[in-house]
């Protein structure tokens, strides 16, 4: 909550701190940390003056199946964020349904997955009965949120002048008139085009460049998740509280209804597509939304979900195979080319043992989760050079067999 002094600077180092956890090492926040209390001095006048004004961002394109456009605030920005963060969550916490997961403590996919598997034995009674299954997801959501809408709702609950003021600032700040971009670093990827240019792989739908800052938040920045998170709270009352759905499960804009009627699910539809294009100025993603059998399981949160399991998609495990044989490609022996068995154990580059780690990691950390070792097993089996690679703990996280000092001298591997 907020006391006598909003930007006190109890409470600015407090969120400095927060903010910096896990980033401690990164340039930016080592600039900050540099000067961190003249730097937060600066910051309180700022806020105090209502001078603050946010600073440029670094936008880039990740790298993945589905590009993404990221808008990264500055580390001095990111303060601010926790610090709007911090006062707007407590009176929104008790407002959220149980059955929304994202960007909350304790809650998380793997939380939401495990509910969806509860809820299927209630409504299925354990398997004894059948039911129905409603996947539902929003059209571009971060990049078509409504932030005069989102404004009204934060506002209502919000009634401290500071919290609006700043709200206000973050919130209608246009990321796309300042900005970095970026096409090489941790996660980005090498774009064909810049923003408004041919070749640009983030479509208009997705982007946040000509929505002339009416629409859209910048994915990447705290209140970005949380606002999200407040924006489609209103939906998920309208379903508990007008629909009546007992069984309903969100993260982020993924939603899953449950029902022994068909009918029902196909009614509840059309109800929800009708309430985001009227109050939340929303749509549905374009494609099939017809109720499936439960039995089939439900594609949520990255699993296909059963009352008694869950699996992972086949897209997920199509990118670890992926992953691997490009790290076997990058690390073959340029001076033998012709042997494609044979690899170069190199440390440095994107051949290097700790990048593998690295990307493998991941899967490691999702898959265990499921039941997928006989998944993870077989990509194991078919690259027999990542057991002489990696041992594997009881996690299943790969374990470097060798130092990194060691490995940047050792010959060449057979597989």
């Amino acid at each position: 909550m907020i006391g006598p002094d909003p930007y006190s600077f109890a409470e600015l180092w407090r969120q400095y701190r927060r903010c910096r956890r896990g980033k401690r090492n990164t340039i930016n926040a080592l600039r900050f940390e540099v000067d961190a209390e003249a730097n937060l001095l600066a910051l309180q006048k700022e806020l105090r003056e209502h001078t603050y004004r946010p600073g440029r961002s670094v936008c880039f394109v990740t790298d993945g199946p589905k590009p993404r456009e990221v808008f990264a605030a500055g580390f001095r920005d990111r303060v601010v964020h926790h610090l709007l963060v911090s006062w707007q969550e407590p009176l929104f916490e008790r407002r959220f349904i149980h059955d929304s997961y994202a960007c909350r403590e304790g809650k998380g996919t793997l939380a939401a997955s495990d509910r969806l598997m509860d809820l299927l034995r209630k409504v299925t009674a354990n398997g004894r009965r059948p039911a129905w299954a409603l996947k539902l997801d929003v059209a571009s959501f971060f990049a078509s949120i409504h932030k005069e809408t989102l404004y009204e709702i934060l506002a209502r609950a919000c009634r401290h002048p500071e919290v609006r003021w700043l709200t206000r600032t973050i919130l209608f700040h246009d990321p796309t008139r300042d900005y970095v971009f970026r096409t090489r670093g941790p996660g980005a990827a090498r774009a064909a085009g810049r923003p408004g240019e041919p070749g640009y792989p983030v479509p208009d739908r997705k982007s946040l460049f000509g929505k002339e800052n009416q629409r859209g938040l910048p994915i990447g920045n705290l209140t970005s998740q949380f606002w999200g998170n407040v924006y489609l709270n209103e939906l998920d009352h309208f379903v508990k509280r007008r629909l009546r759905v007992k069984s309903y499960v969100r993260y982020v804009d993924d939603l899953v209804l449950l029902s022994p009627d068909r009918s029902e699910l196909a009614e509840w539809r059309v109800q929800i597509e009708g309430f985001l294009a009227e109050r939340l100025h929303l749509a549905l993603r374009a494609g099939t939304h017809e109720p499936e059998p439960a039995g089939r399981g439900a594609d949520f949160v990255g699993w296909r979900t059963f009352r008694s399991h869950r699996l992972p998609r086949h897209s997920t495990i199509g990118r670890l195979r992926r992953t691997v044989h490009e790290w076997a490609s990058a690390a073959r022996s340029p001076s033998r080319p012709s042997n494609a068995t044979v690899l170069e154990l190199r440390s440095a580059g994107k051949a290097s043992m700790e990048g593998l780690r690295s990307r493998l990691a991941p899967y490691a950390g999702h898959l265990c989760h499921g039941a997928s070792r006989r998944d993870w097993t077989t990509v194991w089996s078919s690259e027999p050079w990542l057991a002489a690679l990696f041992s594997r703990d009881e996690t299943w996280r790969p374990v470097p067999r060798w130092s990194s000092v060691r490995l940047a001298r050792a010959p060449t591997f057979a597989a």
